[in-house]
């Protein structure tokens, strides 16, 4: 079985045939000859969900900025031909006049060069000679204490990302503390949002019929995007969604003893004459982990089901260092 093409690898070899091809690729061509797209073209057959995912990319493509073009060349208008496809190069260029500062083309020489270490580190290159050709060369010592704010997401934020973008249905494998397997979800994405810290996906959940949430965190397979599309919600559904989501985590309080002066104490804050706190929570699992790091300086008051976790945590950590 060929490996899969993921969408944005799809993306990049679409924009890159669309800008070699002077003539411009019908559809056929681009399902026959383009990575992502040939490996599920069947030549004569039913090929409406390529045609569907074609459809998405272009709108992906707008997105980003990309100036695509379709038409009929006028030598083939009376024979009912189908539509042709291409970026022009004009329209793949630098905007005439622009200019950068050393700042700017230092911080986009940086974005080339993460992008070198994905996949299509020859195309990143091609790209850092492309900035530098606009002037000013930044010099390296200028980036110093900007790499280490590059921050990566939960692996899922960005298919889901693209999948909310497109009204597309996902699928994927989504553990529990309490469970030892995984359970496939079958979810229509509604939104992404970040509470407490946290990325969650809000979204209709196909199998049970009801909108739920989702910690990305637990998210443990990669996320499948399918060829199904949905109606997206109306922004009241959505409202509702999150308006339930805050009520829910205003209504989960935890109340903590903090000895004076201890780690924890200056974790969290704490007034000078301060001992007890309540803190909210999203998830009471989540909220463990983070208090794992101060279990020996704190009391537990509430809720009890908050102090088990802890002390099973806690044995476990000292059974795997036994």
């Amino acid at each position: 079985m060929p490996a899969k093409i993921d969408l944005s690898e799809r993306l990049f070899n679409l924009t890159c045939a669309l800008l070699v091809s002077s003539q411009g690729l019908t559809k056929a061509e681009i399902f026959a000859n383009v990575q992502g797209y040939k490996e599920r073209y069947v030549q004569g057959g039913d090929n409406e969900s390529l045609s569907r995912l074609f459809e998405r990319d272009k709108v992906l493509l707008t997105n980003v900025g990309v100036a695509w073009r379709s038409f009929i060349p006028p030598e083939d208008m009376d024979d009912n031909q189908e539509y042709r496809y291409l970026i022009a190069n004009e329209d793949f260029v630098w905007p005439s006049g622009t200019s950068l500062n050393a700042k700017q083309v230092a911080l986009m020489n940086l974005a080339a060069q993460v992008w070198a270490k994905a996949s299509l580190s020859r195309d990143a290159n091609n790209a850092i000679m492309r900035i530098r050709a606009m002037g000013e060369h930044a010099d390296a010592s200028s980036l110093i204490g900007i790499a280490p704010r590059i921050r990566t997401h939960e692996l899922s934020f960005l298919p889901l990302s693209t999948a909310i973008e497109t009204s597309s249905r996902v699928s994927f494998d989504y553990r529990k503390p309490d469970q030892e397997k995984a359970e496939v979800r079958n979810v229509e994405p509604w939104i992404i949002q970040n509470i407490s810290g946290q990325w969650l996906l809000l979204g209709f959940d196909l199998d049970r019929e009801e909108s739920r949430n989702f910690l990305l965190k637990r998210i443990v397979s990669e996320v499948d995007i399918q060829d199904f599309t949905f109606e997206p919600p109306s922004k009241s559904e959505v409202n509702a969604a999150i308006s339930e989501l805050d009520s829910r985590r205003r209504s989960l309080k935890a109340t903590i003893k903090v000895p004076a002066r201890s780690a924890g104490w200056f974790h969290f804050d704490l007034k000078a004459d301060q001992e007890l706190f309540e803190v909210s929570f999203m998830d009471i699992h989540l909220l463990a982990e983070e208090l794992m790091e101060f279990v020996d300086h704190i009391e537990i008051l509430s809720p009890p089901e908050l102090a088990e976790i802890l002390k099973v945590n806690l044995e476990a950590v000292r059974a795997s260092h036994a």
